[in-house]
């Protein structure tokens, strides 16, 4: 019965190789070939739960100058590679054949947007405009896998994104399916691997999630340089205090209040979505086991090399 089934959005699908969420529209990943890429394009670039939302408020706020309710959100509310995301996410099958997800590429809504964009995506650098660091500005976010495990899997339960898998199926799940290589966008090292190999471009820059955490300041800084933007110290000093967890808490709990007309959609999906985690480095302690850490520390130990990111799981 199709009342029981999960609905199709929830699914994946094999795309050259790559499993990819179906909300990802192979059209707009092959678009992305031609896409007109513009010099003061930001690609804000990240594997799923590597700390997205959180560079993206970083960004926003120094386009700004440290002033939340400035910040243009309008591009935030899905990636280049996506349908337009505003919409509901119909849980089970019954309910999407009754009321039809809107499949619009939201590429179309990026193509239209003026500059300077924050154009936000999830796909391995090898699916994204040839030789973009040359083209664009590139940020790369990089977290501690285990992390990025824990963060995917809170989002599950807490998004209720797969309500027919019990909570301890969809955790071994993930973990199972991260070290078989059959996670979605790709396997997690090959992914952080393309984008570490471009970080001494001009225009590209490499981020580790546990370091913002420990100087967010120096951070701020060498986003903001990237970016071209000139900060006083007050102005620098206030996207700190905005983009903290504090900060984006309180942000978000107002509803932007005062904000742009244009981010009504991106406030509205975050009532419905838990970007928003605890802010802090070292949460999978709360959910490994012993025997599942080790585990994941032999294939992590088999899988990466010396000319791989160092990462801190602390």
């Amino acid at each position: 019965m199709a009342g029981k089934e999960p609905s199709y959005a929830l699914g994946m699908h094999l795309y050259k190789g790559i499993l990819l969420p179906n909300i990802v529209l192979d059209s707009s990943v092959e678009a992305l070939q031609t896409f007109e890429v513009r010099p003061d394009d930001i690609w804000l670039c990240t594997y799923p739960k590597s700390g997205t939302h959180w560079m993206g408020e970083i960004v926003g706020l120094i386009l700004t100058r440290g002033v939340p309710e400035k910040i243009d959100r309008s591009l935030a509310t899905s990636c280049v590679e996506m349908i337009d995301m505003k919409q509901k996410m119909p849980a089970t099958r019954e309910e999407e054949l009754k009321n039809p997800m809107d499949l619009t590429p939201y590429m179309d809504k990026i193509a239209a947007a003026p500059s300077p964009r924050l154009i936000i995506t999830h796909l391995p650098l090898r699916f994204l405009p040839p030789k973009l660091e040359e083209r664009g500005r590139v940020i790369y976010v990089a977290r501690n896998p285990k992390d990025v495990l824990n963060s995917l899997c809170s989002m599950m339960v807490k998004g209720d994104i797969n309500p027919n898998m019990p909570k301890d199926a969809g955790w071994m799940f993930l973990l199972s399916s991260f070290m078989e290589d059959k996670a979605h966008f790709g396997p997690w090292r090959d992914h952080v691997r393309e984008f570490w190999k471009i970080r001494g471009k001009k225009n590209a820059g490499f981020f580790f999630y546990e370091s913002m955490k420990k100087d967010p300041m120096g951070s701020v800084r060498d986003v903001a340089a990237l970016i071209g933007v000139d900060l006083t110290t007050e102005e620098l000093q206030k996207v700190v205090e905005h983009s903290s967890f504090k900060g984006m808490s309180k942000t978000y709990a107002t509803g932007g209040a005062g904000a742009k007309e244009g981010n009504k959609d991106f406030f509205e999906q975050i009532k419905t979505l838990p970007f928003l985690g605890k802010g802090y480095a070292g949460q999978w302690k709360d959910r490994f086991t012993v025997a599942q850490n080790e585990m994941f520390d032999k294939f992590y130990n088999e899988k990466m090399t010396a000319e791989d990111p160092t990462f801190e799981f602390e």
